[in-house]
């Protein structure tokens, strides 16, 4: 009887550690939330102790990596953002006060991601040098490594 068991036991688990993790063909931003946020913000108590960031359970990605104070926008996903195939890209597109025409940046998905379903997008450094301004409009889209567009979503003021 415990022959039995342990290898029904034993095909359950290799039936389990086989199955392969559908690919996700779409995703939904459900929300998308836009502020500016300080450097200062961003500093834990280990990075006092090692002098690195610790993001901890955050995706956080910026225009400029050495900067960190700027205006993010924080994308709140349908599904853990581990599940985004690899090579996922992020293209923001943006009416901010530094220009009349928009400002386009790329960011790419880092390959090791926390479990989470949020991702804050920054505008740091030169792409955010005053505090006080906000974007007039914006659009994010997210595609995987072919190109091809998992999902779109923009502020109202885009499509007027």
């Amino acid at each position: 009887m415990r022959l039995l068991f342990l290898a029904l036991l034993s095909l359950l688990c290799a039936s389990c550690a086989s199955t392969r993790k559908q690919t996700v063909e779409s995703v939904d931003i459900l929300e998308i939330k836009p502020r500016y946020i300080e450097a200062e913000r961003f500093k834990r108590i280990t990075e006092y102790m090692t002098g690195a960031e610790h993001k901890g359970r955050r995706v956080i990605i910026r225009t400029d990596a050495a900067q960190r104070g700027g205006f993010y926008f924080t994308l709140i996903l349908n599904q853990d953002v581990r599940d985004l195939p690899q090579g996922t890209l992020i293209e923001g597109e943006f009416f901010t006060p530094k220009s009349k025409d928009a400002q386009t940046h790329t960011f790419e998905l880092p390959s090791k991601r926390p479990k989470t379903k949020e991702i804050s997008i920054g505008l740091t450094g030169e792409d955010w040098p005053v505090k006080d301004d906000v974007p007039a409009a914006w659009r994010f889209t997210i595609k995987d490594a072919n190109g091809d567009t998992l999902e779109t979503k923009q502020s109202y003021l885009w499509s007027l």
